[in-house]
């Protein structure tokens, strides 16, 4: 079951929603761990809210700057503190793609599904920003199988058409409130007729905002004890790829490794050299040398999903990749860019492997989150990434 709460929100104002929410649209290329990050302009809530320092003298000066700068954008109107609590029904139209969902607070003794590791250095920041600050300024996504009850009370708010509209090029932003308490409490005992929820995106903010609810309870006092979601059935759901480089300190011997690759795998060139973007689970491709290869298993996986394939047939045999979530050679790209980014990442470091991978579906994410087992960091990409701000709640 989930349990669902209405919820008071700070919302930017849709005049100032160019500047607040739909600033941050650089991506930078870099290494390490994670390799596309968004540079937010100045006057994005993505730049004003989100400072995570690390010192304690930072954290001091920082958070107060985050609240100060709040205080001053509700004093000139830039955002709304909603005076009346509710639950909203979310769209985005982004790249040919329609997905719509409903954003409330969901409790954190709920039980959600997960299906990925997370890095703890980012666990332990996110938590420090959140117990100094009680904001929460994106949701997680959960999702859940299709439900008709939830479908209708989705489509009857949406008739109603009292949206508030945000976007830009790159996508469209619809919001509608349920401020009935009639239709809210439809909502919330629909939602305790889901079996099971599932952690599409956002497993660092949980697992973060669960052990500070345990520190806090530990200590007594004050707890935070829910976090912003966004629910999306299965169906709504966008898996795209997330593929891996591996950057080694010296240019590899490609020979080598080939032999040791053939005793599990068919290597096979890629006609023309064409980029391998696989479309069926269990096939690899890679990028070696400027040179474009199909890695097909010889024999059967089972039920691993290719993230596991790669990391016990692949990465930890013949790179010693152990740990994947620490291992500072490796880097990812994930989404709608993500061939994009790998090419030119692979372009400025000629000696990096690649590695390509098909996506996840929605029944395999789910499937892997029944059976109590747990995927590689960075294993899926799920869409939508919802832009910093468009809804913020603070405990």
């Amino acid at each position: 079951m989930a349990t669902i709460f209405p919820f008071c929100a700070l919302r930017p104002n849709t005049f100032y929603a160019d500047q607040l929410v739909f600033g941050a649209q650089v991506v930078i290329m870099g290494n390490g761990r994670t390799e596309k990050k968004l540079a937010p302009l100045k006057d994005s809530l993505e730049h004003t809210a989100r400072l995570r320092p690390e010192t304690p003298e930072g954290q001091a000066a920082g958070y107060a700057s985050i609240d100060k700068t709040l205080r001053e954008m509700l004093d000139k109107g830039k955002l709304w503190q909603e005076q009346t609590p509710g639950i909203y029904i979310y769209e985005i139209i982004q790249g040919g793609h329609r997905q719509t969902g409903v954003w409330a607070l969901s409790s954190l003794d709920d039980v959600v599904k997960i299906h990925e590791r997370t890095f703890d250095d980012s666990v332990r920041r996110l938590k420090n920003y959140r117990q100094s600050t009680g904001l929460e300024g994106s949701p997680i996504l959960l999702t859940y199988e299709p439900d008709q009850k939830i479908n209708r009370i989705i489509g009857e708010v949406k008739a109603g058409n009292n949206k508030a509209t945000m976007g830009n090029a790159s996508g469209m932003h619809y919001l509608w409130k349920i401020g009935d308490p009639a239709v809210i409490r439809e909502l919330i005992e629909a939602f305790t007729g889901i079996a099971a929820v599932y952690l599409a995106d956002g497993h660092h903010r949980l697992a973060s905002s669960v052990r500070l609810l345990q520190e806090q309870r530990a200590r007594g006092g004050k707890v935070y004890d829910t976090i912003t979601s966004l629910y999306m059935a299965t169906d709504q759901l966008c898996i795209r790829a997330y593929h891996r480089v591996f950057q080694p300190e010296a240019c590899i011997e490609r020979e080598s490794l080939f032999k040791g690759l053939e005793k599990d795998f068919i290597v096979r060139r890629s006609t023309d050299n064409r980029p391998v973007e696989p479309e069926a689970k269990h096939h690899l491709g890679m990028l070696v040398g400027g040179e474009w290869f199909h890695l097909t298993p010889r024999d059967e996986v089972g039920t691993l999903v290719d993230a596991e394939l790669l990391q016990e047939r692949v990465l930890r045999p013949f790179f010693g990749v152990n740990d994947p979530g620490a291992d500072k050679r490796m880097s990812y790209t994930g989404g709608r860019n993500a061939m994009e980014e790998l090419l030119a990442f692979t372009a400025v470091h000629p000696c990096a492997v690649a590695f390509t991978l098909c996506p996840v579906t929605p029944e395999q994410l789910m499937e892997v989150a029944d059976a109590g087992h747990v995927l590689p960091p960075k294993a899926t990409w799920i869409d939508p990434k919802i832009p910093y701000g468009l809804l913020i709640y603070k405990h």
